[in-house]
């Protein structure tokens, strides 16, 4: 009888599983593909492209305003020429140097990143100030 019983219980057993598997699925792992708004590292080297080309297209910019500066450089008076030469010659000095920060910059690391974007950040304000100045200080102006 035990016997019988135990039969039975195996037998409603298999039953319910096998029932019970036909029903229900096994869960399958979910496959997330990483979010780029809300990674950090993405959204970290988004922010860092923007920067490095926001601050590309303000160089191109400078680049052209020494340029327009040396023009009137070369067609100012013979006695404020060489100084006017020499001041451009010195922006272009900053300005390759300027470049070469954001260079540094757009192969930094993490850690090394905020500290260079900083400097170049001084240097581009820098220059913008003295191209500003000698704009205005320039002849025919």
């Amino acid at each position: 009888m035990n016997r019988l019983i135990w039969m039975a219980g195996f037998v409603v057993a298999a039953a319910i599983t096998g029932v019970s598997c036909d029903k229900v699925k096994s869960p399958e792992p979910e496959i997330s593909t990483p979010d780029t708004a809300t990674n950090p590292m993405d959204k970290t080297a988004s922010e860092r492209k923007a920067f490095t080309q926001a601050a590309q297209k303000e160089l191109d910019e400078l680049r052209i305003a020494v340029a327009n500066l040396r023009t009137k450089a070369e067609a100012a008076s013979q006695e404020s020429k060489a100084k006017l030469r020499q001041q451009v010659e010195r922006l272009e000095l900053e300005l390759r140097q300027t470049q070469q920060r954001l260079a540094e910059l757009g192969t930094a690391s993490a850690q090394t990143w905020s500290q260079l974007k900083e400097a170049f950040t001084q240097s581009l304000e820098k220059l913008k100030t003295e191209i500003d100045n000698k704009r205005k200080n320039s002849p025919e102006n």
